[in-house]
């Protein structure tokens, strides 16, 4: 793998056409850069999962937190609708024969 990324195609342009050279030094390119993108990932892949767990929480009591914010939201909104409708008699009527 490394001669591949290491060979230098434009001094083998008397065995090669331009199209051919162009054509290898691309490949080598995509080669390098796919190589790259594999030690990245290998990377990634061996942050401790302890971490990962702490980063996890943290998100799911964030979650739990919006959710509750959104439960207060919701019942607060029901309770001015329904506060709404005692003040006004007209709208329960049209509310009951929907």
């Amino acid at each position: 793998m490394s001669e591949l990324l290491s060979t230098d195609y434009t001094k083998q342009s008397h065995q090669l056409t331009k199209l051919e050279t162009d054509l290898l030094i691309q490949y080598q390119n995509l080669a390098r850069r796919l190589h790259q993108l594999s030690e990245i990932i290998n990377k990634l892949v061996n942050v401790p999962s302890a971490k990962l767990l702490e980063n996890l929480e943290d998100i799911e009591n964030k979650m739990a937190l919006v959710f509750t914010l959104f439960k207060g939201a919701v019942y607060s909104l029901f309770l001015q609708q329904e506060g709404a409708q005692n003040e006004d008699p007209s709208n329960q009527e049209s509310y009951s024969t929907m």
